[in-house]
């Protein structure tokens, strides 16, 4: 986005400097062609300006729309630019670091926050990251939040309606390879964009944080990064589908950390995964506190 705001920026200067050019020519020298030729130059001067702001808008709507790049693209990406807003005024966190977010939250949770933050700082809880990491870079994840439902890929933070067609069709034994066959027209345009694949894959979960009935016969497998803000309308859509699906479907939370524009990202990884050793209910409560308080710790310093 840094990119596209610059290019933008540059265009701007163009656009309102190349009219002025032409102007300061002596008039002397140029009077005749400039008399002929007005007309010409300021529907050329008219048409720039409308270019400019068509692409000043699309920039601006950019900024508040998910990212395109890579399988993944209704969400944040690995190798798109950083955050909307990277180049203005940082926004102010109410922490002074990541740390002293974790101790709070820690507290709030009931877990032992110098516990926490000292296999945290240890670094003892990388090594886990990085393999859920990269089971999601084997599925072809490239972005957050990546789901799977069943194994059938979608790529984004969609709205619940499409995740319930998924699941409902999953629990009717109706579901189908043929994302035609699907009447959400969010997954019917996913599928043709290639963000929503419904021939099942094998996602290896040994490890992983899961809640909800083990023997359940849908499981909501997503790829997912603390300071994601799309990660955040996941969590909200995966909170109301446990709730819709109690019983039915089991949620496995796999971390995906965008280390190039989330500094934070890795560090609430690998937390979550060093809450998991006071017991996995404090392990979920500090997920969710990280996702409801996102706003909170994201600006901070990292540790």
């Amino acid at each position: 986005m840094t990119i596209l705001i610059r290019m933008a920026a540059r265009r701007k200067v163009e656009v309102e400097t190349e009219p002025s050019m032409v102007y300061q020519q002596p008039m002397s020298e140029s009077r005749g062609f400039l008399e002929k030729m007005s007309p010409v130059l300021m529907v050329l001067v008219v048409v720039m300006a409308f270019a400019l702001g068509s692409l000043w808008s699309k920039v601006k709507y950019l900024e508040g729309s998910p990212e395109s790049g890579g399988r993944v693209v209704a969400g944040d990406t690995s190798v798109g630019q950083p955050q909307a807003g990277a180049e203005a005024v940082r926004p102010s966190s109410k922490f002074k670091d990541f740390g002293e977010a974790l101790g709070t939250y820690a507290a709030k949770v009931g877990l032992d926050a110098n516990k926490l933050l000292a296999c945290v700082n240890n670094e003892e809880k990388a090594g886990v990251v990085e393999a859920n990491y990269q089971e999601g870079v084997k599925a072809g994840v490239s972005g957050t939040p990546g789901f799977f439902v069943n194994g059938k890929f979608l790529g984004g933070a969609f709205p619940i309606d499409a995740f319930k067609e998924l699941i409902d069709k999953e629990l009717a034994g109706t579901g189908s390879t043929d994302y035609k066959t699907y009447k959400n027209q969010a997954l019917v345009q996913a599928g043709a964009q290639g963000i929503f694949d419904p021939t099942p894959q094998t996602v290896s979960m040994e490890g992983a944080m899961m809640r909800g009935a083990s023997a359940a016969k849908v499981t909501l497998v997503e790829f997912s990064d603390f300071q994601c803000p799309y990660c955040k309308v996941g969590y909200t859509t995966v909170k109301q589908l446990e709730k819709d699906y109690e019983g039915r479907i089991k949620f496995v939370f796999m971390n995906f950390p965008l280390r190039q524009i989330h500094p934070n990202a890795q560090k609430a990884a690998e937390a979550f995964e060093c809450a998991r050793e006071q017991g996995n209910d404090k392990a979920w409560a500090l997920h969710d506190v990280m996702f409801d308080s996102q706003s909170e710790w994201s600006p901070a310093a990292s540790i």
